[in-house]
């Protein structure tokens, strides 16, 4: 049955002022994000050392304890954090390892050859630049997530309205797919009107998934802001090696462990049909192996497998099959929102159809401003006959611009600049390009944090402890926390198996020493919990077990650590 004439023309109004104020934003956020999706493609056609040429065409790629041993004998003082194996064959592996002076460091390792084809330090990245310009606009992340975040997830919203609309507004729309139409000859309102929905038409199944991932990033702002958590089949607490499985050595001797191509067969034994994209070495020495792979059953998700690096025992698998409806739903939005999940050909379908609703964005954008407030003020007027009569009609004098005097000239810089208001937004970028660029110097990256403590013996192991941020506690998740960092001395790496922090004198065994630091033997960090009744007086006490079962502890007083964190406790108790 079809809709009666006014009923469409409310429809079409609608579908037009779902874009209202947001077009050139939205052109922009489309435009970005369509760039975002092939970034990494075009680093590797800019770049030669992201590139996996292989030197003959039945050349066989190394293995991972290969790929290890070549960093070793080339850079002997790195501490190698993690490999990474991209879904596309095209490109180096990625070696992430950590050096004395806090740098970390990407290695491209070309797998078929052995060969460091490059090095990177963490820093500036074109690809995380172009994701960070179209996710959030360059603002950074304070607390929570930042109004830019919130600004671009939000815009699901209108595009989701803006399918549903335009689907009952264009009748039949399926007919678009076998008679597309584009008419050159009709005037320019009459090309763009054809443009924009044949873009759309073509563009159904894209704006959807657009839509729908759009939304749940909007959600999962609100529901990480407000604390809120979805029921999940994860394991509670991380998992992680029992202390009578990790060897006791002689001091200075390393502990044996297995290498990563065990670990990565052994991971093969769970999910034979899964190949490992990345081995994480782990943060600390209870930390077991984390061998993962791009889900056969269900490639936007991946499994993986935990294995002890000393027993060669699986600890910990994660498959598919383990996850719930509802973690599968929000687990699959951001690979379907990216695209990266199925190797390069879908990568650049989502770039074209990224194109498309781009285009879409800014025909739109012509057409409302050629057909929309004409139409609009018809039928405040109601005005009968077709609907090109209605887009047609002229603006009722309560609408229509003054012709002369100074109200006409403010009015027409009015009408110049009323469908430009959401530029105002993309003036954030401009304002925090600068801080974000200096954000990601390498010098800011390294060191300790804002404040560096000092060197303390503890036994007879130099460290260097830092405050990661020279500022008060912050509360997390209802409990007061501070950073601070620590870094062993080149000798002591080989010697110091564990590293703990904890406010006042540790009672009992290691066990009770505090909480655990992790992260590279160069620059570990621990989160410290402080209670709320701090006293100004505490003192923070260190302490250094090491691989042959001896324990060293160093206090530091507070007002030495945090002098933050000192002022902080006197103004509570006041």
């Amino acid at each position: 049955m079809a809709q009666p004439k006014s009923s469409a023309r409310w429809w079409f109004l609608a579908h037009s002022w779902l874009a209202l104020p947001i077009w050139v934003f939205l052109f922009f956020v489309c435009l970005t994000g369509s760039i975002a999706t092939v970034s990494q493609e075009i680093v590797w056609l800019a770049d030669p050392k992201v590139r996996a040429n292989p030197p003959s065409g039945d050349a066989q790629m190394l293995g991972y304890d290969e790929i290890v041993a070549v960093i070793a004998r080339e850079h002997p003082d790195a501490a190698i954090q993690s490999i990474s194996r991209p879904v596309k064959s095209m490109f180096a592996w990625t070696v992430r390892a950590s050096y004395p002076d806090t740098r970390t460091v990407n290695h491209y390792v070309n797998p078929y050859t052995g060969r460091i084809q490059g090095s990177e330090p963490d820093g500036f990245s074109f690809r995380q630049f172009i994701r960070g310009l179209h996710g959030w606009l360059l603002m950074p992340f304070d607390e929570g997530f930042n109004l830019a975040w919130y600004a671009v997830s939000v815009l699901a919203l209108p595009l989701l309205g803006s399918l549903i609309t335009g689907l009952v507004v264009y009748k039949r729309f399926w007919r678009g797919f076998l008679h597309p139409r584009l008419r050159f000859d009709r005037g320019s309102r009459v090309f763009w009107g054809d443009l924009h929905r044949l873009a759309g038409i073509w563009s159904i199944p894209f704006i959807l998934i657009m839509a729908v991932t759009g939304l749940w990033f909007l959600i999962l702002a609100i529901l990480t802001d407000t604390h809120t958590e979805l029921p999940s089949t994860a394991p509670d607490l991380p998992v992680l090696v029992a202390r009578d499985d990790i060897p006791v050595v002689a001091a200075g001797q390393p502990a044996p462990r297995i290498g990563l191509n065990q670990a990565a067969a052994l991971m093969r034994a769970h999910f034979p049909d899964v190949e490992p994209a990345s081995l994480s070495l782990g943060s600390h020495a209870f930390s077991p192996i984390t061998v993962r792979g791009q889900g056969a059953a269900w490639p936007l998700l991946s499994e993986f497998a935990q294995i002890n690096p000393y027993t060669a025992k699986v600890e910990h698998v994660r498959r598919i099959a383990d996850r719930s409806g509802l973690e599968l739903f929000t687990g699959s939005m951001r690979p379907l929102h990216t695209g990266d999940f199925a190797g390069l050909w879908l990568k650049l379908v989502y770039f074209v159809f990224g194109l498309l609703l781009t285009l879409m964005v800014a025909s739109g954008l012509l057409i409302w401003t050629k057909r929309t407030v004409k139409a609009t003020a018809a039928v405040l007027k109601g005005a009968k006959g077709g609907e090109d009569e209605a887009i047609d009609a002229p603006l009722p004098a309560s609408l229509a611009p003054p012709e002369s005097g100074a109200a006409a000239g403010l009015a027409r810089q009015w009408k110049r600049w009323r469908f430009h208001l959401s530029a105002v937004l993309l003036a954030l970028p401009l304002v925090y390009l600068p801080q974000y660029l200096e954000d990601r110097k390498p010098a800011r990256l390294f060191g300790l944090g804002e404040r560096e403590v000092g060197q303390f013996m503890v036994g007879t192991w130099p460290v260097k402890l830092g405050e990661w941020r020279t500022e008060a506690p912050k509360l997390h998740d209802g409990e007061y926390e501070k950073s601070f960092t620590l870094a062993l001395c080149q000798d002591c790496i080989a010697q110091v198996k564990a590293a703990y922090l904890r406010i006042g004198k540790p009672r009992g065994d290691v066990r009770t020493s505090g909480v655990l630091f992790s992260g590279s033997p160069y620059r570990m960090s621990a989160d410290l919990r402080v209670p709320e009744n701090l006293q100004p007086e505490v003192e923070l006490w260190l302490t250094l077990e090491g691989w042959d079962g001896t324990v060293h502890r160093q206090a530091i007083p507070l007002a030495d650590a945090s002098p933050a964190t000192v002022k902080w406790a006197q103004e509570r108790s006041q």
